[in-house]
């Protein structure tokens, strides 16, 4: 269980840098402010879940 979700936090904080670095810079680019804010707000709430499970796993060891 531990495992599963350690590997559930990383590929959320992958998820989580990639829609914050590349899509934000794509969709800055192409000056669609409506997509960039979606893509901001997805990356934020992705990294803030990973950083939840991520402290209940330190809290749970």
């Amino acid at each position: 269980m531990v495992r599963l979700l350690a590997c559930t936090a990383a590929i959320t904080i992958f998820s989580a840098l990639m829609l914050l670095t590349v899509d934000r810079t794509i969709y800055k680019s192409s000056g669609w402010v409506r997509e960039k804010k979606y893509a901001s707000a997805l990356g934020w709430s992705c990294a803030g879940v990973s950083l939840l499970i991520i402290v209940w796993l330190i809290i749970l060891l």
